[in-house]
């Protein structure tokens, strides 16, 4: 089909400044190349440019995440964005993440079990399935029959009628607190609360070890003063209801839940922040290799402090290079120290460095008898 448009003109009569006959009009009873458009053209280009990109999009993400077929192939299944799979290729300041090809199985693998069926792999089995001859699992023998076939096909079929659902509609709602709906896994007995506190006093061991191996690797800077743990790590333990459903909704306690490492350090100099963020690196990545105790290097919060007067300058950067480009690097004062961190709306309470709070890690001070004077820092 073709559409033809009408343009107004002006005629010589026109050009001239006479009164008659300003406008023509194109004839539409031909085809007009310079106006005709072929509708659906723009369209099945657009189409075909987008197709083109994902193209080139999956082609770079399986070479730069060294994919073959097969993985490629569980990605797309999985729903995958290859922008996002790009984005996740560990580097080598995050050894404890598993390169994309293992991760994209072990989804892939948990997927399936989830749903305890298994999708058609290759074509033998599509021809099985097309033949009504069940799929042959490994290590299992061509013993099925029709009904096993139905079994496995099962998850294939659309769902056209609800467990919870009449004629008349939605009889009650599934999701609601009445009777615990769909969610309600019921309260945790005795042996499910004590592997919860277990967990949870596992990992607060696990951030203290690491807290550890952190101030021993900023020891040896010079420019580092002191190093204090504070916050949940070196705070008492306590019981509290936590934030997880099954416990919330029973009311029932456990060990406090530690988030993070909070390690207050006091520097001489600050115009080498870069230094001490390979410092922070370095000590977790060793702790990783040695003891094969994971934590991230976000999870290690740095706040600095000025030597003589503890008063607050900010928190050492994750990222690295200085400014990054984040929404977060827009906050006013971010950067003007490079790599020094600063939060709208932050601030630091002198309280949390309170003896009972906090646990000295290293102090120069009492290792070479020295006293620093606060005019002696340059800041």
């Amino acid at each position: 089909m073709v559409v033809y448009c009408r343009a107004k003109v002006l005629s010589d009569a026109g050009a001239q400044g006479t009164s008659e006959g300003l406008v023509a009009e194109l004839p539409t009873g031909e085809p007009n190349e310079l106006f005709g458009v072929r509708r659906g053209t723009w369209q099945s280009k657009m189409a075909k440019k987008c197709t083109e990109k994902r193209e080139a999009e999956w082609a770079e993400a399986k070479r730069k995440c060294r994919l073959n077929a097969e993985t490629l192939r569980m990605a797309k299944e999985l729903g995958l964005n290859p922008r996002s799979l790009i984005k996740n290729i560990p580097n080598r300041a995050e050894p404890w993440k598993a390169p994309v090809h293992v991760w994209i199985r072990e989804m892939y693998e948990k997927r399936g079990s989830q749903s305890g069926l298994r999708a058609a792999r290759t074509d033998e089995e599509r021809e099985r399935l097309a033949e009504g001859r069940p799929v042959i699992e490994a290590g299992q023998q061509d013993n099925g029959t029709q009904h096993d076939l139905q079994e496995r096909t099962a998850y294939q079929q659309p769902i056209t009628h609800l467990p919870f659902q009449d004629d008349d509609g939605l009889d009650e709602d599934p999701f609601s607190d009445e009777d615990g709906g769909w969610f309600d896994t019921g309260e945790p007995n005795e042996e499910e609360t004590a592997t919860q506190n277990e967990s949870m006093l596992q990992r607060r061991d696990h951030f203290r070890i690491a807290a550890d191996r952190v101030a021993t690797v900023l020891s040896s800077l010079p420019f580092v003063r002191k190093v204090v743990l504070f916050g949940s790590v070196a705070a008492p333990l306590v019981k509290e209801v936590p934030r997880f459903m099954e416990f919330r909704r029973a009311g029932i306690a456990v060990w406090h839940e530690c988030k993070d490492v909070d390690l207050a350090v006091w520097l001489g100099d600050l115009n080498d922040l870069r230094r001490l963020q390979r410092a922070r690196s370095r000590a977790l990545n060793d702790l990783l290799r040695d003891a094969n105790i994971g934590v991230a290097h976000h999870q290690v919060e740095i706040f600095v402090l000025k030597t003589g007067t503890d008063g607050y300058m900010g928190r050492l950067c994750c990222f690295s290079q200085c400014p990054k480009g984040k929404p977060e690097c827009e906050v006013a004062g971010c950067g003007a120290t490079p790599f020094l961190k600063q939060h709208d709306g932050f601030m630091f309470r002198s309280d949390a460095l309170a003896p009972d709070r906090s646990e000295m890690l290293y102090d120069r001070n009492l290792e070479t008898g020295e006293v620093v004077e606060d005019n002696e820092i340059p800041f």
